[in-house]
């Protein structure tokens, strides 16, 4: 949605206006990044627009919001997690609502971002938990992301400190066109932010990565175009493996700009 301010006004009160909605509802979408004055996001609540400014608001996506279960046996249950939906550190994190249906003895056994979609594993008990975290190093995990920019390459490894600890990471270029790269990227580190960093080291930021990355005019995103696809890794002699398939959004940014 799209609008312009026709007199100096605070954001919040301005989009209540045009929105309809209370002052927390709206404060809640400009937290999360979902608005733009004259082309740059803005979070700050009280932020004075002035006549003529142009206001946009993305839209809401919670197609992903939840989480579907796509493995699971006696030890582990591996979901497919959506976006705007925290793993844990939340009373409404991911784990929360798996533990409403598993227990209280359900672990994450990692996390990724809010705004970041796909695979995410838990161990159903505490001796479970506890092998895994040994040997979470030689788990197989895949990634895909939309990045900015046409890569020149087809495939680059990445051995560069996030928050001064080693972290590696391979990158393999799928498909490009019209200013943008889908890549497949392995991880063979676990470093918080660790994909989003290294992609915008290398000069392709992921698509609306706000932090790390930069924006484009013509194309808005309400969140990093990064996607958590596959992961494999072998538990007492099994092989464990899942895949998460693409979310609508990223599909959506695909077809478009013909990736």
């Amino acid at each position: 949605m799209q609008f312009f301010a026709d007199q100096n006004c605070k954001l919040i009160d301005f989009l209540a206006s045009k929105l309809s909605l209370s002052k927390n509802k709206v404060k809640s979408i400009i937290d999360r990044k979902k608005v733009f004055v004259n082309d740059k996001i803005v979070w700050i609540a009280s932020y004075t627009l002035k006549p003529n400014d142009k206001i946009f608001v993305l839209p809401e996506n919670d197609q992903n919001k939840t989480f579907e279960i796509i493995f699971e046996d006696q030890n582990f249950i591996i979901v497919n997690k959506g976006c705007n939906l925290v793993v844990n550190e939340s009373f409404d994190s991911l784990e929360n609502k798996i533990k409403k249906n598993y227990g209280n003895d359900v672990m994450a056994l990692h996390r990724i971002d809010k705004d970041t979609t796909g695979v995410v594993v838990f161990a159903k008990n505490m001796q479970v938990f506890e092998k895994m975290k040994k040997q979470w190093d030689k788990v197989e995990k895949t990634y895909y992301c939309i990045s900015i920019g046409e890569a020149n390459f087809g495939f680059k490894e990445i051995d560069y400190p996030v928050f001064n600890k080693t972290a590696l990471s391979t990158v393999v270029l799928v498909s490009k066109n019209n200013g943008l790269s889908l890549f497949k990227v392995r991880t063979f580190t676990g470093r918080k932010h660790q994909i989003r960093i290294h992609l915008s080291k290398m000069g392709y930021p992921i698509l609306g990565d706000y932090v790390y990355g930069r924006k484009i005019n013509n194309i808005k995103v309400p969140r990093q175009m990064l996607h958590a696809y596959k992961i494999e890794f072998n538990f007492e002699g099994k092989k464990i493996f899942a895949v998460a398939q693409l979310p609508d959004d990223m599909k959506e940014i695909i077809k478009k700009y013909g990736l």
